[in-house]
Parts: C-alpha cells; structure tokens; sequence
C-alpha cells in the first residue's frame, strides 16, 4: 500500500487537475498513452506475452494496474482517472 502521504498528494493533484474520470488526462488508463500500458494495449501486450514478474498479477506488472495502489495507481489519482478517480475515498 501507498504511503499516505503519497496517497494525500495524488489525490490533491488530481483534484485539481481539470480532467475528469469522464473527460481522461492522456496519462490516465483511458487516455491516449496510459491505455498502451493496459494488458490489453500495445506496451502491456507485450509484457503479458512475456509473462512470469511481468505479467498483470506479476510482481512488476501488478504496479501498472491503475485502479490499486501501485505506481500506475498512483499517477492514475494524480490525473484523476476513470480507474482511480480523484475524489473516491478508500
């Protein structure tokens, strides 16, 4: 788990930020270059044909999965995302 006050921050950037879970940041998992890192997008793709730390429930790719509290998640709040939107309290 996020270390709160890395959990604090994002969540402060992504509220002010004025995309929205319905309007993505590019960066978010539905926009333009943050959908390549999904299992199913081009950069993902290839990490999951690889599999083993790199696959989704690997110890590496579990970190791109943005709707949790890995690295993907965190820049996921930070954008306020559709898979970890800004304003959701855990």
């Amino acid at each position: 788990m996020a270390d709160q006050r890395i959990e604090n921050a994002a969540e402060a950037a992504g509220k002010a930020k004025d995309s929205s879970p319905e309007k993505p940041s590019i960066l978010s998992s539905g926009g333009a270059v943050g959908k390549q890192f999904n299992p199913d997008g081009a950069i993902g793709g290839v990490a999951q044909e690889i599999g083993g730390p790199f696959d989704k429930d690997g110890a590496i790719g579990k970190q791109f999965d943005a709707a949790k509290d890995g690295l993907a998640g965190q820049v996921e709040k930070a954008v306020d995302g559709p898979s970890r939107p800004a304003s959701e309290k855990k």
